[in-house]
């Protein structure tokens, strides 16, 4: 029998067509279990990520085919040292398979800003920009003054601050405000002009 008989052959067609049949079968098969298998096109829960570490983070998307990102830090002081606060998409949202989620962690050391001059501002201002640097108002301590709520000296833990100063966020700032006596102010200008010259004795 020549090449081209047996080609053309029913034996040769039979074994042919029953080849491409079990080898549609394997392919779409193979398909089937491996889209089962890596999920593909299935949106899954994004897990609670609050209150774990990083690391643990990773482990926990890495098992799902998601990916961790820290793309922002805070300083809570009453929380753990490189815990994650916060995180988007937030926990039982629904992604796919490959998503990167992103985390905010608290800060292994505190924030440190600059500290602003307001001395000679009142009170009501002085809290004001406090706040614009993450810092509060602390104990206040008045003193005779003619200005009312006037702040005469800032004072951090018990000492002088400067402008400029470098303290952690958060920090209170103690104050030293005028008490608004004006008596107090005059008495002390009378005995002033009330004291003989000595020059003239």
């Amino acid at each position: 029998m020549s090449l081209k008989q047996f080609i053309f052959s029913k034996q040769f067609l039979k074994h042919f067509i029953i080849s491409l049949i079990l080898g549609n079968v394997l392919l779409w098969g193979s398909l089937f279990f491996v889209d089962i298998y890596t999920r593909h096109g299935e949106a899954i829960p994004v897990p609670n990520l609050n209150g774990i570490t990083y690391n643990e983070a990773v482990k926990i998307l890495d098992d799902l085919k998601m990916t961790c990102v820290i793309t922002d830090s805070v300083y809570l002081s009453d929380k753990p040292k490189g815990m994650i606060v916060d995180q988007n998409p937030p926990a039982d949202f629904h992604v796919k398979s490959g998503r990167l989620i992103f985390v905010t962690v608290n800060s292994m050391f505190p924030e440190r800003v600059k500290m602003p001059d307001i001395v000679g501002v009142s009170l009501r201002q002085a809290q004001a920009v406090l706040e614009t640097y993450g810092l509060k108002v602390g104990k206040c301590k008045y003193v005779p003054d003619i200005a009312r709520n006037n702040v005469l000296k800032q004072s951090y833990k018990g000492k002088k601050i400067s402008e400029g100063s470098i303290i952690e966020k958060g920090s209170r700032i103690d104050l030293v405000l005028g008490k608004g006596d004006p008596e107090e102010k005059a008495d002390s200008l009378n005995k002033q002009t009330n004291e003989p010259d000595e020059e003239n004795l």
